[in-house]
């Protein structure tokens, strides 16, 4: 029996929550892709267009890191068993897994800024200018920009003697280039931005409590409440009568222009769920870039005691944003909340409490 190198503690734990990351994960992201796809206002909002986008991103991210998972348990704990069968690491999983792992954190990462943007422009315009066309648009492009961004892992990728995935011994100096690159281009960029908008949404969303001091919501001064509150005294003349109706065409005067510059309540809360899960999605990714960063810049062993426990607590890190993020969107977004219990029960009596034979066709 060939032995493998010892493992402790922590690497161990860490080969463990690797698997509880890909089930919680993936439960997260069926979890919004239900609950937007079955509510229609929900699906109509730009914004859950690059969210269900980001859900899918991460689910293949998830999917990858399920498979890296086997193939390095298999490689670990059962060397003798699985040293000849496909769950070992083969040369095409390595760069299929590699590629889509780069992929997916590229576009992951722009559509939280896209996402940052929209609700931006949301509140510091007047008229909503993305409609879900132009979303799913961006999205695509943007799709198609992360495969040509990321095309070079294709042609670097390769397998180790001791059967790991690395990079080939005359591309290490391009892996490295190429990995400041994507920290600028997939971390600092993205993460001055996302700040900024951050920043500026927090200055607006406190412009606007200012404004509406004891509410977090615009006053919605329609004509219906006009209505009510000043005719809700009875009036016995003509005159009285007259003063009311003339306060009132006013009011419906005044209204439109009131309304356009207003921010609507369901923005507010949605935009207050997001800023969560940007900020989040910033503190989760940083480890894993300084990491690459450090071990490049000032020439570390990455397998030094000391690198290792770091690369570890990075990856630890990513793959705590891709289980747990949009968990944070489901339970700080009061509509996603309220939507959770009703869409649960429709699914229970769909799927598990439909009597038999009850198969009608009601299209």
């Amino acid at each position: 029996m060939e032995s493998t190198p010892g493992r402790s503690l922590i690497q161990n734990l860490y080969y463990f929550y690797m698997p509880f990351c890909v089930f919680v994960g993936l439960t997260g992201n069926t979890m919004v892709w239900i609950l937007i796809r079955s509510n229609r206002m929900l699906s109509k909002l730009p914004t859950n267009v690059y969210l269900l986008c980001l859900a899918a991103m991460s689910s293949i991210f998830l999917l990858s890191l399920l498979v890296f998972w086997i193939e390095e348990v298999a490689y670990i704990y059962f060397y003798d068993i699985f040293q000849d069968s496909l769950l070992r690491n083969s040369y095409y999983s390595c760069i299929f897994n590699t590629f889509l792992a780069h992929v997916c954190d590229f576009a992951s990462v722009w559509l939280i800024v896209l996402v940052g943007l929209e609700r931006l422009l949301l509140l510091y315009r007047k008229t909503r200018g993305l409609t879900v066309e132009k979303a799913r648009a961006q999205v695509f492009i943007l799709l198609g920009f992360a495969m040509v961004f990321n095309g070079w892992i294709l042609f670097v990728a390769d397998m180790s003697p001791e059967g790991q995935c690395d990079i080939k011994l005359e591309f290490v100096g391009m892996y490295q280039t190429m990995t400041i690159v994507e920290t600028i281009v997939c971390m600092l960029v993205p993460s001055v931005l996302i700040i900024a908008c951050n920043c500026l949404v927090v200055s607006k969303l406190n412009s606007h409590i200012k404004k509406n001091p004891g509410s977090p919501a615009v006053s919605f001064n329609t004509a219906d409440i006009v209505l009510t509150t000043q005719t809700s005294a009875p009036s016995n003349t003509l005159k009285s009568y007259t003063r009311i109706s003339s306060r009132f065409s006013i009011d419906v005067e005044k209204t439109p222009k009131k309304k356009k510059k207003g921010i609507r309540y369901t923005d507010i809360q949605l935009t207050r769920s997001l800023l969560v899960v940007t900020w989040a999605f910033i503190l989760l990714n940083i480890p894993n870039y300084g990491y690459r960063i450090a071990s490049i810049l000032f020439g570390i062993p990455e397998n030094s005691s000391m690198m290792t426990a770091i690369s570890l607590g990075a990856h630890v890190f990513l793959y705590t944003h891709h289980a747990f993020l949009f968990y944070l969107y489901i339970f700080y977004s009061p509509q996603m909340k309220r939507r959770l219990k009703p869409t649960a029960m429709k699914l229970l009596e769909c799927y598990c409490f439909k009597p038999p034979g009850d198969y009608h066709d009601h299209t």
